[in-house]
């Protein structure tokens, strides 16, 4: 599949353009096309190089998910805005984490405006903790990007660019309900001026508690009624920008969350599927404040960032001597400085054009808790990182730029770790853009695998699970190292007449991740008939895939513009110590050897997966409606294995049955939203559609679907 993917990358760049528009006609469907085509061109982003750069003349890939895709759906969280998109997907049954290049939850790291967030619970950082109200824009950055961020983003990094305000005092309130949603409710307001930018904004979310009755024959329930607990939260954000004289500017941000779930509600960990009854609370608050100063070719920036998650779990049965009440804190301390020395072509600088870009952070991590401390420990468990980075970006020429990045993490608990990373990209015409890159990444062990001490007694679930320190297993950071390799046809412009005009673009990327190292749990033993689990270094992992992407726009007088995004995804994921049991003949049942043929790869993972976006604008942007797919291939879920453990060194219970996977599915999504313009500045938004218009239900394994959900929506902007 790889191999006909790169044959298909090289046909596409060497394949002839089309009918092209020639700039200079002054016609109004060229002078529509070329506004676009300058929007698209001017884009910028940050998040490759943690440096300001063109969307399209970054050699790091940058996907960038706007704000407009929020305005006319349903979303209401990062979950929401992430599922549509191709090559991601949303795992987790109590929390919502992203699968990003076949890789689990927490291998991806998440940004909000540059800051990381904290509070991974079972490795799940969950999305629906983010609301997408006050969003400028998404970055998502895939492979690893540890030369610059560090652990965590061994998968990828998604950075969430929160608004800044228009000049002036503005100010926006909006509504939306949801069946078997949440009701949420959005204030936002800002002022800005050349030399200060203040805004803030409110967001509060409430859903009542339901249950569905499962039908799914494969349901591990046995087709029970299945709960989903109600819940409450809001969130606050407020940030300042002050321009000061002398090149000079302060930036300053503060954030809360806050949560409270409550009801019945289900739950699958380690195959075993449990339903529990009481409440979960949680606290997020972070803060950041940073001075830039820019002096001819050089800047300096210096950030401070502190942030706490807390929470609060009363189950409804005694979780063995750990009692009912079960919370967690964590906290992190970041100091961050960089310093960008920009060269021109007139410099003396051997490498022509380009950025130098150092830096250092400071970092301070610690976690408490009743599942993390206990009575013979002196203090709470924590980790004190020294990093240092160093990137260039070079133009030697116009048609080729590249970005060599390389940081050292030094670690009080697992040492030090290195990663490297090489972009470049080769522009041979005006319309195609080849990107390939090469990188090393890590990702440390966590708490959780590292000092956890947990015991779950609930119905339908026994075991422990103790952290890999606690039993003198000396954890080791996972690496991966990754190759990526893309060709993209961008502005492709036909003209069908003077007043309709066709526009497109076009991806191939092909990518694959080999992992060694690999943390994982294992069977560590049994006590008093419950199982005990545990983690080690035992595993090497691959995966690898392909991704097509198209975008197609007509633009035309009479109607607006139509426009059909669309994606695919194939995806192939395998454990490399399965594969060498299978060869060696000691994997399979007592009955039955595992053969290469049965065995289906990871758990958790689609082979094929695709979306599709159909928008229709009136001319004057008004009115709007959509048409929305999401595709998602059947999976293996380890809840619904039949044969148990076919290795026993390391253990596994494997992918290897046709009724061990959860069926695909396709959800049909339908929205329309008309605004009422009133006055000079004051607009009216109404809006209205459908989720999951097919009714597609699978409340257990995928707590996600819980069938077809109408809505309506209203916003008033000032």
């Amino acid at each position: 599949m790889l191999s006909a993917a790169l044959c298909l990358l090289l046909a596409l760049s060497a394949a002839p353009a089309l009918a092209i528009a020639d700039p200079s006609d002054s016609t109004k469907a060229v002078r529509i096309a070329d506004s676009l085509r300058s929007y698209r061109a001017n884009q910028v982003v940050v998040t490759g190089t943690r440096n300001e750069v063109r969307l399209k003349d970054s050699p790091v890939r940058v996907e960038v998910i706007g704000a407009d895709r929020i305005k006319t759906t349903a979303m209401v969280n990062l979950g929401d805005l992430l599922k549509e998109q191709t090559g991601l997907q949303l795992t987790g049954t109590v929390r919502t984490g992203l699968q990003m290049n076949g890789l689990g939850a927490d291998y991806t790291m998440i940004l909000i405006d540059g800051q990381p967030m904290v509070g991974r619970v079972a490795g799940v950082l969950d999305m629906s903790r983010i609301s997408v109200g006050n969003i400028e824009r998404v970055e998502v950055v895939k492979g690893p990007m540890s030369s610059m961020y560090g652990s965590e983003a061994l998968a990828g990094v998604v950075n969430i660019i929160t608004k800044r305000p228009p000049d002036g005092w503005s100010a926006r309130t909006s509504a939306q309900a949801t069946q078997r949603g949440p009701l949420d409710l959005q204030v936002e307001t800002g002022w800005a001026s050349d030399s200060l930018e203040l805004s803030a904004f409110v967001n509060a979310k409430t859903a009542e508690g339901f249950s569905l009755r499962s039908s799914n024959p494969s349901d591990p329930l046995q087709a029970s009624e299945v709960p989903f607990a109600g819940f409450r939260d809001a969130t606050g954000h407020a940030k300042l920008l002050w321009r000061l004289p002398g090149g000079w500017k302060a930036r300053a941000s503060m954030r809360a969350f806050g949560s409270e779930t409550r009801g019945r509600f289900v739950e699958s960990v380690f195959g075993q599927v449990a339903q529990n009854e009481g409440a979960v609370t949680q606290l997020d608050v972070s803060g950041s404040a940073g001075m830039e100063y820019m002096h001819g070719h050089a800047r300096l920036q210096t950030t401070a960032y502190v942030t706490h998650f807390g929470e609060r779990y009363n189950f409804d049965v005694d979780q063995g001597n750990a009692g009912r009440i079960d919370d967690m804190s964590r906290r992190l301390a970041r100091l961050y400085t960089q310093y960008d020395l920009f060269f021109d072509q007139s410099s003396s600088f051997p490498m022509n054009s380009g950025r130098l870009t150092m830096g250092a952070e400071l970092l301070y991590d610690d976690i408490g808790g009743t599942r993390f401390v206990d009575s013979t420990a002196s203090a709470r468990p924590f980790y004190r990182t020294g990093v240092g980075f160093v990137q260039w970006e070079g133009q030697p020429i116009d048609q080729l730029s590249y970005v060599l990045s390389g940081r050292i993490d030094a670690n009080n608990v697992f040492g030090h770790a290195w990663s490297p990373r090489f972009s470049l990209l080769w522009k041979p015409s005006f319309h195609v853009r080849v990107g390939s890159s090469v990188g090393r990444g890590f990702k440390a062990p966590d708490f959780r695998q590292l000092f956890l001490a947990f015991s779950n007694r609930l119905p339908g679930a026994n075991y422990d699970l103790i952290g890999a320190a606690r039993l003198g297993i000396d954890l080791q950071p996972e690496t991966s190292t990754s190759y990526d390799l893309s060709v993209r046809f961008e502005d492709g412009v036909h003209e069908v007449s003077s007043a309709i005009i066709m526009q497109w673009n076009a991806e191939v990327r092909a990518f694959r991740n080999d992992i060694a190292n690999l943390i994982d749990f294992y069977l560590a033993g049994r006590v008093d008939d419950r199982a005990v689990y545990s983690y080690r270094n035992i595993a090497r992992a691959y995966t690898q895939g392909v991704e097509l992407n198209v975008n197609v726009a007509a633009l035309t007088d009479a109607l607006g513009s139509i426009s059909l995004q669309a994606g695919y995804q194939f995806l192939d994921a395998a454990d490399v110590e399965v594969l060498r049991a299978i060869d060696a003949g000691t994997a399979g049942t007592i009955s039955t050897p595992l053969t290469r043929d049965a065995y289906q790869g990871l758990w958790g993972r689609s082979r094929h997966s695709g979306t599709m976006r159909l928008q229709w604008d009136s001319p004057s942007k008004s009115t709007s409606a959509n048409v929305r797919w999401q595709f998602v291939g059947r999976f293996g879920d380890e809840a619904l294995d039949k044969n148990g453990f076919v290795m026993s060194d390391p253990t596994r219970r494997v992918l290897d049955r046709d009724d061990e996977f959860v069926p695909g599915y396709t959800v049909l999504n339908l929205a329309a939203t008309h605004t009422f313009t009133i006055g000079d500045s004051s607009a009216l938004t109404i809006g209205a559609g459908v989720n999951n218009l097919l009714d597609i239900a699978n409340p257990t394994l995928i707590p996600g679907l819980v069938g077809r959900q109408w809505f309506v929506q209203s916003s008033w902007r000032l």
